[in-house]
C-alpha cells in the first residue's frame, strides 16, 4: 500500500504559501495536489479531489481557517489537518483540538518542525489505512500517540542498519563540509568495512538528503560518488528522538 499523501495548502499570504510549498518539496512522499488562498476555493478541492493532509492557516481574511476543519469532520475520509499559523489564543488552540487537529505550527516555524508535523501525519494515516476489524495497542499507540522515536523515519531503518552507525556516517559527511565524497572516504574516516558504508549511503539517497553519481574504476571496479542534498535532512535522519 503507497504511503504517498496527497497534501493541499490554505493559506493567504503569498510568501507564507511559498515557504510552505518549499518545505514541502523537501518531505518525502509528499505530494501537492492544490494551493488555495481562499476557504471556497479549499472546500471545492476536497470535494472534486482525494486529500490527505491539509495545511491550513487559521486567520484567512475575514475567516476563520477553522470553518473548513468543521466542514471536513463531515466527511466519511476526514484528512489530517496541521494548522500552521500566527493565531495562539487560548480559545483557538482549545478548539483546534477539540476538533481534532493533528498538528499546530506558530509562525514563524523551523522545517525540522514541519517535516516533523508531516511525518507524523502520514505515520498515523497510513496505519488507518491498514486497519483490520480491531486494533493492538502498539498499533493504538500509533494512532494516537506522537512517537519521537518513529518520527523522521517512520516505518524505521532498513533490516541491517542501525542508528549508531548512521549518525558515524552523518558525521562523516558532516566532516566533508559539502565536498563530494566516495564511499572509501566515508569508509576510510569511519573504519566502517566499504560494504556496510555503501549500505548507509544509499539509504540517504533513498531519502533524497544525498545525489550518487556512479562510474567504473581503472580495475572496472564501480565507483560512487555522492554529494550532500539537504543538510537538514541529513541532521533530522541523525537524531531521530529529537524530531
Amino acid at each position: 500500500m503507497s504511503t504517498d499523501m496527497r497534501v493541499m495548502i490554505v493559506e493567504d499570504d503569498p510568501m507564507v504559501m511559498k515557504l510552505n510549498v518549499e518545505y514541502l518539496a523537501r518531505v518525502e512522499a509528499m505530494t501537492l495536489v492544490a494551493r488555495c488562498s481562499d476557504l471556497t476555493t479549499a472546500r471545492v478541492v476536497v470535494e472534486r479531489e482525494p486529500v490527505d493532509i491539509v495545511l491550513l492557516d487559521v486567520y484567512l481574511g475575514a475567516r476563520n481557517g477553522l470553518e473548513l476543519v468543521r466542514l471536513l469532520r463531515e466527511r466519511d475520509d476526514v484528512p489530517e489537518v496541521i494548522l500552521i499559523t500566527a493565531a495562539s489564543e487560548s480559545e483557538t488552540v482549545r478548539e483546534a483540538r477539540r476538533l481534532g487537529v493533528t498538528d499546530y505550527l506558530v509562525k514563524p516555524f523551523e522545517f525540522k518542525r514541519f517535516r516533523e508535523a508531516l511525518l507524523n501525519a502520514q505515520r498515523q494515516r497510513v496505519t488507518l489505512r491498514q486497519a483490520r476489524e480491531s486494533f493492538d495497542q502498539s498499533t493504538l499507540d500509533t494512532v494516537f500517540r506522537a512517537s519521537k522515536t518513529e518520527v523522521g523515519r517512520p516505518f524505521g531503518l532498513p533490516k541491517g542498519l542501525t542508528h549508531p552507525s548512521l549518525v558515524q556516517v552523518i558525521d562523516a559527511i558532516n566532516r566533508v563540509n559539502g565536498s563530494t565524497f566516495s564511499t572509501e572516504d566515508i569508509a576510510r574516516m569511519t573504519g566502517m568495512s566499504r560494504v556496510s558504508v555503501r549500505k548507509y549511503l544509499k539509504y540517504m539517497v533513498e531519502k533524497h538528503v544525498l545525489s550518487e553519481t556512479f562510474a567504473y574504476g581503472q580495475i572496472g571496479r564501480p565507483s560512487f560518488t555522492y554529494t550532500c542534498l539537504d543538510l537538514d535532512g541529513l541532521e533530522c535522519l541523525r537524531d531521530p528522538v529529537d524530531l
